[in-house]
């Protein structure tokens, strides 16, 4: 069945069974009709804490282990607050957001900065190509931009907007809407969305899964049927094994306005939109537009360059300019947005010949003492003037994913009624390894006759070293037409097989303690 981009189907537990493909028809009727939209119920949000672990070098210890390498420390975690959206309230989120974002296009191909703003928009690699352009093309012409000007002194300033989602400003956020609308004031359906989003209700996750004495609804096989389902409720005695045990839902609605409306919170926020729901990335832009006119204009009037990330912003711009501007975007972002741009999120890099070589590196705003140890870092790519890498912190993760991988399947492997007892290798050497770094069209079973596969207009997207790969091949003019990117993940085949050979030794041993 065709449907357009906006039905985006969400399988994370939530209040209420999940939709379905059957559910098209009803919902694209009731997101069209403005009347049902002006009088849509929102459910309030579920909220769950992703909190991502940072490590850092310590500079202050000498001591370094077997292979040279400065110790590390566990520094400070991320701790990002998700909000997620009941399934019927996502839907009309992904159509507001549909019909604001092709008003923000029209709108912003008018404008000079345009090529500037580079998050959450579909923008093609040329002109005419159905293929849209990633982080590794943004980071790559903003590295191109460093490079045709090797003969200036160049400064590059990083910033980071402080807990930007959380602190959107809720008169300039409608102020902008209608902007993008063009009217004077939000339509009744426009405004309903908006104060959902503005009015934050949440429910915690924990606390509504524990309400129902850690069960959850489930979906399962009909028996002698394929096709049927039916949902029940049982026992899962952590979250963790939601996806495996195919949890579909905490309660019913009716079940949730009978029982749990005393676990709903209400927020009160005077500022701020939930992080995760479809819309918020768009609102995002929409929030920005007067900003990012200003800083387009200040910075090409010096014969710089910016662009926009999300949250994220890099200025390159002749060195003599380095105080004004760094002032300007602090004001600008201060007085203009509302929000803040706190120091230690600003980070500045100068570019210039060192001994005929040409160098990046960063410097100290206040004191301008150059730290030649530290490069230019944007986008998750490192660039120093000469290569461009892939920043370790991307390679930690991957390889963090691949130790919990091992873990898990072991776990299985040992404890799962599966007489076999073996490691699932191929699914592990298709996720970690070159093997399932290719993209592939997916075939389906024809339906009309099931010996034979018909394509479908899905991929297989391929997995980390599908990512490396491509980088490699866009940043390969940069490194000289050296693959210096594809070499930093030569390190993973050893690796993983290291952890193949240790896990399976795992499994052994748990068989001959069984015996």
């Amino acid at each position: 069945m065709e449907t357009e981009d906006w039905f985006k189907l969400k399988r994370y537990p939530h209040i209420g069974e999940p939709l379905s493909l059957k559910d098209y028809k009803w919902i694209k009727d009731y997101v069209e009709n403005t009347k049902c939209i002006k009088e849509h119920s929102f459910l309030p949000l579920i909220h769950k804490c992703i909190i991502k672990r940072k490590y850092r070098a310590d500079n202050s210890n000498l001591i370094r282990n077997k292979k040279g390498e400065r110790m590390r420390f566990i520094d400070r975690p991320k701790i990002r607050n998700i909000y997620y959206a009941s399934h019927i309230d996502s839907i009309v989120f992904s159509y507001y957001n549909h019909l604001i974002s092709e008003e923000y296009e029209k709108l912003i191909k008018t404008k000079n900065f345009n090529e500037s703003i580079v998050a959450y928009r579909k923008i093609p690699v040329t002109i005419g190509s159905e293929k849209n352009k990633c982080n590794i093309d943004f980071a790559k012409s903003t590295f191109e931009f460093i490079k045709k000007n090797e003969n200036n002194k160049l400064t590059a300033i990083v910033a980071d907007i402080t807990a930007f989602f959380d602190n959107l400003d809720h008169k300039i956020l409608k102020k902008q809407w209608c902007k993008v609308l063009n009217t004077n004031t939000l339509p009744e359906h426009h405004y309903n969305v908006f104060k959902a989003l503005t009015n934050l209700h949440y429910v915690e996750g924990d606390q509504l899964y524990n309400s129902y004495n850690r069960t959850m609804l489930v979906e399962k096989g009909v028996p002698n049927s394929s096709r049927d389902k039916k949902i029940k409720r049982i026992e899962i005695k952590s979250n963790s094994y939601f996806k495996e045990k195919n949890a579909v839902a905490y309660c019913t609605k009716e079940e949730f306005l009978t029982n749990n409306l005393n676990l709903v919170i209400s927020a009160r926020n005077k500022v701020g939109i939930p992080q995760g729901s479809p819309i918020s990335a768009t609102l995002a832009n929409v929030y920005m537009l007067d900003f990012d006119q200003e800083v387009y204009n200040k910075v090409e009037a010096v014969g710089g360059y910016y662009q926009r990330y999300s949250d994220d912003l890099i200025i390159v711009c002749d060195q003599k300019y380095e105080d004004d501007i760094l002032m300007f975007i602090r004001d600008r972002v201060k007085n203009l947005t509302r929000l803040d741009i706190h120091p230690s999120k600003t980070t500045v890099y100068r570019f210039k010949k060192v001994s005929s070589v040409f160098k990046g590196f960063e410097i100290d705003e206040a004191s301008k003492i150059p730290n030649y140890n530290k490069c230019l870092e944007y986008l998750g790519f490192s660039y120093d003037g000469q290569r461009v890498l892939i920043k370790d912190s991307g390679f930690s993760k991957f390889y963090r994913s691949m130790k919990r991988s091992f873990k898990k399947s072991t776990s299985l492997a040992i404890y799962s009624k599966n007489p076999d007892k073996s490691l699932f290798k191929q699914r592990l050497y298709k996720r970690f390894t070159h093997r399932g770094a290719k993209r592939k069209l997916i075939y389906h079973p024809s339906k009309l006759d099931p010996t034979k596969y018909e394509k479908t207009k899905k991929y297989y997207w391929g997995n980390y070293l599908s990512y490396i790969y491509k980088a490699n091949d866009s940043m390969r003019h940069l490194n000289g037409g050296k693959d210096i990117i594809k070499r930093q993940s030569r390190r993973f085949w050893n690796n993983f097989h290291q952890l193949m050979k240790d896990h399976e030794n795992r499994i052994i041993t748990a068989k001959k303690n069984k015996a």
